[in-house]
């Protein structure tokens, strides 16, 4: 009894991949294909569909091939759970170093530089005064209106609401 209990102890710290539905959940969580992950976990699409199947139940694949698709689907951002029964959430983002950030800057300062003269090419044969010219270009390059737009939350088209 004791060494069921401390072996209880042990596994119960373990954050691991046990059950079909928690992999499937995984999965979706970071919005994976079974053939995605497969290609990624070095497994065959048909034994991803095989643990997902196992449902509730405990995974019976073998310990290296749970052990790759669930490293796979860490890598994605996925942080698995076992606290009391499986479960799976998204992992926090690590903070970035100052030398990340740094590289991180410079890199968005090209771009930004790349922008600004890809809408001064752009504004070349444009018939406007320099102040026009200076608000198309600030609006061409504002960061947050592009991310936006990006994203499809910028201004809606013509006839659209």
């Amino acid at each position: 009894m004791l060494l069921e209990n401390t072996q209880e102890c042990v596994i119960g710290k373990i954050e691991m991949l046990t059950t079909g539905y928690q992999l499937k959940a995984a999965r979706a969580l970071v919005g994976m294909e079974q053939s995605d992950l497969a290609e990624r976990a070095s497994v065959s699409v048909n034994t991803i569909r095989k643990m997902e199947w196992k449902g509730p139940e405990t995974l019976t694949s073998g310990l290296d091939t749970i052990k790759r698709v669930q490293s796979a689907l860490e890598a994605a951002g996925v942080e698995f759970l076992n606290h009391g029964q499986p479960g799976v959430r998204l992992a926090k983002p690590a903070e970035a170093t100052s030398a990340q950030r740094e590289s991180i800057e410079a890199k968005a300062g090209v771009v930004r530089s790349h922008a600004a003269d890809a809408a001064d090419r752009a504004m070349t044969n444009i018939d406007a005064s320099g102040t026009e010219k200076a608000d198309r270009r600030a609006a061409l390059t504002d960061e947050p209106s592009l991310i936006g737009r990006a994203r499809g939350k910028g201004n809606p088209k013509p006839g659209k609401t």
